[in-house]
């Protein structure tokens, strides 16, 4: 479809959601103009941001179909996401009990979203968008220390009943008791203040088994910069969390910290996976923007689609 049509097709998508919802939001934004997917909350409101689609431009189906899965993913931590706790024990743990977290909470706020009803088609969008994160750029290793946060947000997938493409690799991993502890006792948490308690406690036991034979620390899990502070978008920076139980995204910046305390070094080369699923949003739509002459990004005006539902 066109890029246009796609855009507007979006909007109209998450204008039904609201006002199917009833939600306490005082408006939800549409930002098409940045070079980063994300989500900024700004006390009552809420503003989605994705990369400057050409509207000229054919965006194939598939895209369409990621992008609305993303969004809804991430009005879902709005939703159900309370930032406080996990922002706090980022800082107090470090920036891999963060990624934990992180790893923890998507299935669960996912799962929240289908049991609401609040996107009748969400299971179906979740389950595709994870399908085709893990068709274009593979699973990880069992025994990737650094990647256990994004095999958490798989399996926990797995676990809400997703059928994926990939088979389990919990049982090949050598922390497999302790993961499938996290994973179980994350299916049933109520809030994102346990999924932060089970985390810490994940991250106690996997430093644990790793000492005394790997006295380093695993490689910091890099994160992709997000929308920027105080409810700007567009600007890389902090990223959404900053406003204590305001709902938002990735609590907290999530860069620059080593991860964890404990000791230990997982196995494999490369960065590690993100858990959000931005950076697969940013790729998929790279060959769909607004190019200059020199095929650089045309950011252009800011272009905003607003949902005016009243404050409850």
């Amino acid at each position: 479809m066109l890029g246009s049509n796609m855009k507007r097709a979006v909007e109209a998508s998450l204008d039904r959601i609201y006002q199917a919802t009833n939600n306490k939001f005082v408006s939800l934004e549409v930002y098409w103009g940045g070079k980063t997917a994300g989500i900024v909350m700004n006390g009552g409101s809420a503003k989605i941001m994705f990369p400057n689609v050409d509207d000229t431009k054919q965006v194939p189906d598939n895209k369409f179909h990621d992008l609305l899965g993303y969004a809804i993913h991430e009005l879902g931590h709005a939703w159900f996401t309370t930032n406080k706790p996990w922002d706090e024990a980022r800082q107090q743990h470090g920036s891999f009990v963060g990624a934990l977290i992180n790893g923890l909470e998507d299935p669960r706020i996912e799962r929240r979203v289908i049991e609401s009803g609040y996107a009748p088609n969400g299971r179906v969008l979740f389950e595709r968008l994870c399908n085709s994160i893990l068709l274009e750029d593979g699973y990880v290793e069992p025994d990737d220390l650094k990647n256990v946060p994004f095999l958490l947000a798989i399996e926990g997938r797995r676990l809400n009943g997703y059928s994926l493409i990939c088979s389990s690799i919990v049982e090949r991993s050598p922390w497999r008791s302790d993961i499938e502890w996290a994973l179980n006792a994350a299916h049933v948490a109520k809030d994102t203040a346990e999924i932060v308690r089970i985390a810490i406690e994940l991250n106690s036991r996997l430093q644990k088994a790793q000492q005394p034979d790997q006295p380093e620390q695993p490689d910091q899990p890099e994160q992709p910069d997000q929308p920027g502070q105080g409810g700007q978008p567009g600007q890389p920076g902090d990223q959404p969390g900053q406003d204590g139980d305001q709902p938002g995204d990735q609590p907290g910046d999530q860069r620059g910290d080593q991860p964890g305390k404990g000791k230990g070094k997982g196995k494999g080369k490369g960065k590690a996976r993100p858990v959000e699923p931005d950076d697969f949003i940013n790729r998929g739509l790279a060959d769909h923007l607004y190019p200059n002459e020199d095929g650089t990004l045309i950011v252009g005006k800011v272009v905003y689609q607003k949902f005016p539902w009243e404050h409850k």
